[in-house]
């Protein structure tokens, strides 16, 4: 049932970090020139997708683990959590350092 919570907590932090994108990592301490390539590269909306997968990922999970009858499965969230963090560390650093067009 924890796998539930976890996912619903992805699924509110994408929608928080939509909303305000201050909230991930190292957004504040950019230059002025890093936060609008960010902002014109759509780092905020990727943030969120990414966030809400790992959420709907998670969740989904869950309930193949119960349709399985696989307990084993509804650990899924831990590497649902490694992917998704490491998605957004590579293509994050792509999205802040690309110049907009």
């Amino acid at each position: 049932m924890e796998t539930i919570y976890i996912g619903l907590l992805f699924i509110a932090i994408a929608v928080a970090v939509k909303i305000y994108p201050g909230l991930l990592a190292g957004y504040t301490s950019l230059s002025n020139r890093e936060r609008e390539n960010a902002e014109s590269n759509a780092l905020p909306t990727f943030a969120a997708i990414v966030f809400g997968v790992m959420g709907l990922i998670s969740i989904a999970g869950y309930l193949v683990s119960i349709w399985l009858n696989k307990p084993s499965l509804s650990g899924i969230w831990v590497l649902v959590t490694i992917v998704g963090m490491v998605v957004l560390i590579v293509f994050g650093n792509i999205l802040v350092n690309n110049r907009s067009r």
